[in-house]
């Protein structure tokens, strides 16, 4: 009759073990993500609908919205290259 032999790997669990993984941003990426946050709430509010008595009209052309949206896009490419999990590197730029 054959022993076996086989051990089982134990492992201490500390308490970032069990913490939830997350990713993390540099201090300036979180910065350009509260900007971005804050840009996209004040194109809601320009874009929200008007009353037709409403003298405060402010006029956004669909060439104007191309540009910010994009803008936005770029912005946010940035802050998700610049995410990582702890204890790696952050990706260059």
């Amino acid at each position: 009759m054959r022993k076996d032999h086989r051990t089982t790997a134990t492992t201490a669990t500390t308490a970032a073990d069990r913490s939830p993984m997350a990713y993390q941003l540099p201090e300036d990426a979180h910065l350009a993500l509260v900007q971005a946050r804050d840009h996209l709430r004040l194109l809601a509010r320009l874009t929200e609908p008007r009353t037709e008595a409403g003298d405060d009209e402010v006029p956004l052309s669909p060439l104007a919205l191309a540009h910010c949206f994009d803008r936005l896009a770029g912005d946010l490419d940035g802050i998700v290259q610049a995410a990582h999990w702890p204890g790696r590197a952050s990706p260059s730029r």
